[in-house]
C-alpha cells in the first residue's frame, strides 16, 4: 500500500548550505510507491536527438565535496550555441537548491540516500557548486513552500521533490528556474515550462519491455501479475503499449496464490511471450510455471540484489529477461565507474535511489548553463533530456547460469 502522507504542516521547510548536511537518517521504509519506481505515465526511448550533446562522465574520481565554487557549472553563464529562448536562467543566479523529503517518516530514508548519490556526484566533478537543501516534511504545502524558498535563495537550478504526490502539488506554480523534478505526478497532467522530470519508473520498463519483445511474427502476449499496485501498474503499462505495436493480450491472470490457475491460464492462452509483473520472490516462486519454451520478460522488480557473501544463484529464474539499470549490473560501464559506491549495503531500490541522485546532479550541471536538450549516458540508463518526461533507456539483461548479465548491446 501507499504510505500515508500527512496534511499539511505549518512548519516552513528547513534550508541547510552543503557543508552542514543533516546526518544520515535511520533506515526506514522507502515508500518506494510514491517514489521513482512507480511514476511516469508517457517517458520516451532514449536515442540520439538531432544534434544534441552528450554528457560525458567525469574523468577520474576526485576528493570528497567541499565548499562550493565560483567557477562552477552551476554559476549559469549562456553558452554561443544555446537559443536565447533557452536561457531561463538569470546571469545573477548560481548553485543548486535539492529539495528532499529528509523530514518525512515514510520518505526520510529514500531522501538521505538521493542526497549521498547527488553529492557523490559533486564529489568528483571539476567544479563543486554551493548546494542548498531544503527539507520538507512529505506534505503538500511543505513542497510548494520548499520551490518558493529556493527560488528566493538565487539558485541557478532546483532539483526536486521527490514524491509523486509532491510533484503533483508544484505543477501549477509559477516556476521561473529550471526545475529536475525527481518524480512523475499521478495521471497525464501536462508538466510545465521549466520542468524536467527524471524517474525510475516502472511504467517506462514495462514500455521498453514490451518494444523489445514484440515482433510481427510474434504478437501474442499473456500477462501474469500479482495484486500489487506497483505490478498493476507495470501490467497496465505493457498492455498499453503492446497493443499499441499492433499486438494482443491473450489472457491477463492475477496470482492470488493458486499455481495452478497460473500455469493453466499460460497454457490456455498459447502465447508468444508472458509478461510477469511481480516482484523478486514472487518472480521465483511463479516463473517455473509459466512455460520453459516461452519467453517470460519483466521490469527490475524481478531483481532484488545479491546479498554480500551470497552464493546461491537464481537457476529458477534462467532464460527471463527484464530491464535494470547499469549501476547494479555492469560496475564496469564507463560512467558508474567513475563514480563512488555508497557506504554500507544498500538495498537494489536504495542504490537505485542512489544513482538517481547521482544522474540528478550531471543533469542539474546541464541545466544551469541553459542546456534544454542533450544526451546523458547515465548510471540509470541512457537518458535523453529535454523539457517534460526525461526519457530513459535501461539496460536489457537475462537470467544465465542463475545470474543476471547484460545482453550485448543493450
Amino acid at each position: 500500500m501507499r504510505p500515508s502522507i500527512d496534511k499539511a504542516s505549518e512548519q516552513a521547510p528547513a534550508a541547510t548550505a552543503e557543508g552542514a548536511l543533516p546526518a544520515a537518517l535511520p533506515a526506514g521504509p522507502t515508500g518506494a510507491e510514491n517514489l521513482p519506481f512507480p511514476p511516469p505515465a508517457a517517458a520516451q526511448t532514449a536515442g540520439a536527438a538531432g544534434s544534441a550533446a552528450t554528457v560525458p562522465a567525469p574523468a577520474q574520481a576526485a576528493a570528497g565535496a567541499t565548499g562550493a565554487g565560483t567557477d562552477s557549472p552551476l554559476a549559469s553563464t549562456v553558452p554561443s550555441n544555446v537559443n536565447a529562448d533557452a536561457a531561463l536562467t538569470p546571469a545573477s543566479r548560481a548553485g543548486v537548491a535539492l529539495i528532499l523529503p529528509a523530514k518525512s517518516s515514510p520518505f526520510g530514508r529514500a531522501a538521505d540516500v538521493v542526497r549521498q548519490g547527488f553529492m557523490a556526484a559533486r564529489g568528483v566533478a571539476s567544479d563543486k557548486p554551493e548546494v542548498r537543501i531544503f527539507e520538507t516534511d512529505g506534505s503538500e504545502d511543505s513542497a510548494r513552500d520548499a520551490v518558493a524558498k529556493a527560488v528566493a535563495s538565487n539558485a541557478a537550478v532546483i532539483v526536486g521533490p521527490l514524491t509523486k504526490a509532491d510533484v503533483g502539488a508544484i505543477l501549477k506554480l509559477p516556476l521561473t528556474v529550471p526545475t529536475l523534478v525527481l518524480n512523475t505526478p499521478d495521471g497525464d497532467a501536462a508538466l510545465p515550462r521549466n520542468m524536467f522530470a527524471l524517474s525510475l519508473n516502472t511504467e517506462s520498463e514495462a514500455r521498453a519491455a514490451a518494444a523489445a519483445a514484440f515482433r510481427n511474427e510474434a504478437a501474442v502476449a499473456v500477462i501474469v501479475t500479482t495484486t500489487a499496485p506497483l505490478a498493476r501498474r507495470a501490467a497496465a503499462a505493457f498492455a498499453d503499449a503492446w497493443t499499441k505495436l499492433g499486438g494482443s493480450i491473450k489472457e491477463s491472470v492475477e496470482f492470488t496464490g493458486s499455481l495452478g490457475r497460473v500455469r493453466q491460464a499460460v497454457d490456455r492462452a498459447r502465447g508468444d511471450v508472458v509478461f510477469l509483473a511481480a516482484d523478486a520472490e514472487r518472480a521465483r516462486l511463479l516463473r517455473p510455471y509459466l512455460g520453459r519454451a516461452t519467453q517470460v520478460i519483466a521490469t527490475s522488480q524481478v531483481f532484488a540484489g545479491v546479498p554480500k557473501g551470497e552464493t546461491q544463484k537464481a537457476h529458477d529464474l534462467n532464460g527471463m529477461r527484464f530491464f535494470d539499470m547499469p549501476w547494479l549490473h555492469q560496475p564496469d560501464h564507463a560512467a558508474a565507474m567513475v563514480f563512488p559506491r555508497a557506504e554500507g549495503q544498500l538495498s537494489a531500490d536504495l542504490e537505485r535511489l542512489y544513482a538517481l541522485g547521482i544522474d540528478a546532479f550531471r543533469i542539474a550541471g546541464e541545466l544551469a548553463l541553459a542546456r534544454t536538450e542533450f544526451l546523458v549516458d547515465g548510471v540509470t540508463g541512457n537518458l535523453n533530456v529535454q523539457p517534460g518526461v526525461i526519457g530513459r533507456a535501461p539496460l536489457q539483461l537475462e537470467y544465465r547460469d542463475g545470474t543476471a548479465k547484460p545482453l550485448a548491446g543493450r
